[in-house]
């Protein structure tokens, strides 16, 4: 039996290949296994090469191997494309539409298992093609050994949409491929799933959804936001949930119409947010400089992806780093959380908007299409950890006539956080303009009120900065840390296990302000440190060098070909340091 199976699923971009990848998921999910997926597409809606990795395991597992178990192949490219990646004696499943003899005479003999499945020919029985995919999940759910009810249950909830007659063809298709007696001939041991080590129900979610999860357990009721991969899943999912919680989303037509929208809702007093990617963030910054002037509350995600311009819309890149950190023209105060697993996307997400109505600026979720869009099977989220924070709030007088008193908005205080009014609090009346301003709100140029309002504002994370930011794993007493953000953190974590190499890693979940007294003790205490990002300047090695110090013993691992890194490109740098 298998504790561990990489499989590809590669078609036509449009006709379902990703769905297929989700469906097996939650298949896996429900059946007490762990599985990670990471698709590969192109920056087109329908057409092109589109494939879905999925790794299957009885643990815990974050990351996809290079070496495939099983190739599932929706047309001849999915065969020429990947074949190369089958292991010695590996599965390949294809449509048995696909003309393969000519094919395998130019491939190299690797003992594959060709198996022609008639998915095509079994969804057209049923009255449409595009349940071949419903074909295909049949199929492996018989040879993975997974419970028919399981499997039954995530297609019924799949398409109950799109009413009884759709699910019940579908699930006719599902029983015709578990009954196949295609599977019997395969050596069904070598892929029959061992009991998971901890075998219960899971949930299976996308970064994205996640991230939309946390918004709404944190009471976001408002969100604006353009459609943009890798971000527009936010969207979607909200979309969804709004109506059911009275919360509104707007789809505008474009970023600068969103964060403005957004930071008028949050003025307001509603918990709001947008979602956007590089491009995005780019038309939105005069809009954050004026959150950060006006002191109020905004929470922005940035799922990154390459760039810059256009750039790779669809391909994978961690090079908003600078962008965020150093923020619009002028300077402000601003929040930058980098969550590394779905389950701290959505922990991450509440926490983003604590953080916003207690310091009263921008706050930036800084995901990256890696794992904005990546399936993977998570642990149960602790409802205990939920908290709302909305900071500062004035009292309102229970006498006096209205106007009786100058209501001080940015009032000095010794944190520098004043307390903030909703509108129509009476007594609350007051200026807010982008303009430099006394406590009042009413405009003031004046070096001295300028000098007093810059240090009000650029002091109020004081509080913050002492506070840790890393998550740290693995040996504490290596002479290596390896630190590094986002969804780097399954590909260093399995890398370091599969290959069990003795070193500590950690993941900076706190970027601005950084958490530099722990990162202080985290360098004295390990003598190399090597920082991993996916882009080309190493750009948070650069912000580490800068606030922190060290230089001699920083180390970079970049990687900037819109590809996540693999196990071999972190093994290597590892091993070249210890």
């Amino acid at each position: 039996m298998a504790e561990k199976i990489t499989i590809v699923f590669g078609g036509i971009q449009g006709e379902g290949v990703v769905s297929t990848g989700d469906t097996l998921i939650k298949a896996l999910s429900r059946s007490g296994y762990f599985a990670y997926g990471y698709r590969t597409f192109s920056s087109r809606i329908k057409g092109g090469h589109t494939n879905y990795a999925i790794e299957i395991s009885t643990k815990r597992v974050l990351s996809c191997s290079e070496a495939l178990d099983v190739l599932v192949a929706f047309d001849q490219d999915s065969i020429d494309i990947h074949y190369n990646k089958l292991k010695e004696g590996g599965l390949l499943i294809y449509d048995d539409i696909i003309l393969v003899k000519e094919l395998q005479r130019t491939l190299t003999d690797k003992k594959i298992t060709w198996l022609a499945a008639p998915l095509t020919k079994s969804a057209k029985a049923y009255g449409s093609t595009v349940m071949k995919n419903t074909a295909i999940i049949g199929l492996l759910g018989k040879l993975f050994q997974l419970p028919f009810s399981n499997v039954q249950g995530i297609i019924q909830q799949t398409f109950q949409k799109k009413g009884e007659e759709i699910v019940a063809k579908n699930l006719s298709v599902l029983q015709e491929s578990y009954d196949s007696p295609l599977i019997e001939a395969l050596e069904v041991s070598r892929y029959a799933l061992s009991p998971s080590e901890t075998p219960s129900t899971r949930a299976s979610m996308i970064g994205n959804e996640a991230l939309a999860l946390g918004a709404l357990a944190a009471g976001c009721r408002f969100m604006a936001a353009y459609p943009i991969t890798p971000a527009s899943e936010i969207m979607e999912y909200l979309t969804k949930k709004f109506t059911q919680l009275n919360g509104v989303m707007v789809q505008t037509e474009d970023e600068i119409s969103a964060v403005t929208m957004t930071i008028g809702a949050s003025y307001a007093g509603v918990r709001s947010m947008t979602a956007t990617s590089g491009p995005g963030i780019s038309l939105m910054m005069e809009g954050i400089g004026l959150a950060g002037m006006a002191e109020i509350p905004l929470v922005v995600v940035d799922a990154q992806r390459g760039g810059p311009s256009t750039g790779l819309p669809t391909k994978h890149e961690q090079s908003d780093i600078d962008c965020l950190y150093h923020g619009p023209h002028g300077e402000i105060p601003a929040i930058i959380l980098s969550p590394y697993s779905a389950e701290e996307c959505f922990y991450q997400a509440m926490e983003a908007f604590n953080l916003a109505e207690k310091y009263q600026c921008p706050v930036f979720l800084m995901s990256d299409l890696n794992l904005s869009l990546s399936r993977q099977t998570i642990d149960p989220l602790d409802v205990h950890r939920i908290s709302i924070d909305r900071g500062k709030i004035t009292e309102v007088p229970d006498h006096g006539p209205a106007g009786a008193q100058a209501y001080k908005r940015f009032r000095f205080t010794e944190d520098g956080i004043s307390p903030r009014a909703y509108p129509g609090m009476p007594n609350h009346m007051h200026p807010l303009t982008g303009i430099e301003h006394q406590e009042t709100g009413r405009p003031d140029e004046s070096s001295k009120n300028r000098s007093q309002m810059m240090e009000k504002r650029m002091n109020k994370l004081n509080s913050l900065k002492v506070l840790p930011g890393v998550d740290v794993f693995g040996n504490p007493h290596s002479e290596l840390l390896v630190l590094s953000m986002g969804s780097n953190y399954g590909i260093i974590k399995d890398a370091v296990e599969s290959f069990n190499i003795p070193v500590a890693f950690g993941m900076i979940k706190r970027i601005k302000p950084l958490p530099v007294n722990q990162l202080t003790q985290l360098f004295q205490q390990y003598p190399k440190i090597l920082v991993i990002e996916n882009n080309y300047t190493g750009q948070l090695t650069n912000i580490l060098k800068q606030e922190i110090g060290y230089h001699h013993q920083i180390h970079s691992l970049v990687r900037y070909d819109g590809l996540p890194f693999i196990h071999k490109d972190i093994r290597m740098k590892i091993e070249e340091l210890i």
